[in-house]
């Protein structure tokens, strides 16, 4: 079992920050006031809260909480879990006769943008 938490986060001032997994009691939507449930997930640990910031908006906070979840539960065979990305938008393929398929539009991830203790 993983012993810490890693949230790789686009914040310049912390891009990657890890919380000690035997200290977190649970994860939600929201901030610590139950607010913005649809860009904020909160990891309660003993003695305070993380709130994590992503873009992805409605669509994206249940996924967002399966990540934070299946990471918890990992077994990554080393100390550090890291919390996935969810999938936003799927990549397009354009059709194709040749047997190469030529990618129009790139996948779009969830982007953890920013990561606040309390």
């Amino acid at each position: 079992m993983a012993k810490f938490l890693k949230i790789v986060s686009t914040d310049a001032t912390d891009p990657e920050v890890l919380i000690g997994i035997d200290q977190i009691t649970h994860v939600h939507a929201g901030d610590a006031a139950f607010a913005n449930t649809t860009t904020n997930v909160t990891v309660v640990y003993v003695g305070g809260t993380c709130t994590i910031a992503f873009a992805g908006g409605e669509a994206a906070v249940g996924d967002v909480l399966k990540a934070f979840n299946a990471a918890l539960g990992a077994n990554p065979g080393g100390i550090v879990s890291t919390v996935n990305s969810p999938l936003l938008t799927a990549q397009v393929v354009a059709p194709s006769d040749h047997g190469r398929q030529l990618i129009t539009s790139a996948a779009v991830y969830v982007a953890y943008t920013g990561v606040v203790f309390a």
